[in-house]
């Protein structure tokens, strides 16, 4: 477990919702509140999410129907947590999904060891199947498949020009980098045209991924350097 996952507790009570964040956020991990489901929705499209605890029962939802939302674009950890208790609530849970299932009243030491043994296994799995996969700014950059993902599984419409560019940004990450330093690394020999079509890639990049400089700097006189910190896994 690293310290610095992310939790996200949904529940339309505020007092479990607080009892919950506390124990978490004492465990050492950084918590996120919300009472429904738009405002989970609204936390999980920031990409800062490791984990949600999610009751069952909400205003706008339940939870067995979110969670099998979330599975057709997401693969954020979720376990339920929910008054609902018995065999088969339990089964049809890890059916639709969930990772775990946790009956009220909860014991915060029953759920640290339910969160860690969680995302332990989810780290497990990234260090197994994920070595070809880079991280930034809440994309994850697939490149076996070679696709940009989003916070909820979808594919950034990239033209094959455009995912090497941002590959080759993205590797040398904090580093300024030329226009013909990038020409030479995508095999152009154009010393005409070749600076300009940087500039016509970079745009397009900007475009469909957003963050403008807040991605990918210009550094003028110099050529651009990607911004973000960049994980592998």
């Amino acid at each position: 477990m690293s310290v610095k996952s992310s939790i996200l507790v949904v529940d339309d009570d505020e007092t479990v919702r607080a009892l919950i964040a506390a124990s978490a956020a004492k465990a050492g991990y950084r918590v996120e509140q919300a009472e429904d489901a738009a405002g989970m929705r609204a936390w999980l499209a920031t990409g800062q999410i490791d984990l949600v605890l999610l009751d069952v029962n909400l205003p706008d939802g339940d939870g067995i129907s979110l969670t099998r939302d979330l599975r057709a674009h997401s693969d954020v950890a979720v376990i339920m947590v929910t008054e609902r208790g018995g065999p088969d609530d339990r089964a049809l849970g890890i059916e639709t999904g969930a990772d775990d299932y946790l009956a009220k009243p909860v014991y915060p030491r029953e759920l640290l060891a339910r969160v860690k043994s969680v995302l332990d296994r989810r780290a497990g799995l990234r260090g197994a199947g994920t070595a070809n996969r880079l991280r930034f700014a809440g994309w994850c950059m697939d490149l076996t498949a070679r696709a940009v993902l989003d916070t909820l599984g979808r594919a950034a419409d990239l033209t094959p020009a455009e995912f090497d560019l941002l590959h080759i940004l993205v590797s040398r990450a904090g580093r300024i980098q030329s226009r013909d330093a990038l020409m030479v690394a995508l095999g152009s020999d154009d010393a005409e045209s070749g600076p300009r079509s940087i500039d016509i890639l970079i745009s397009r990049l900007r475009k469909k991924l957003g963050g403008e400089d807040g991605l990918i700097e210009t550094c003028r006189g110099h050529g651009y350097r990607f911004v973000p910190a960049v994980s592998r896994g």
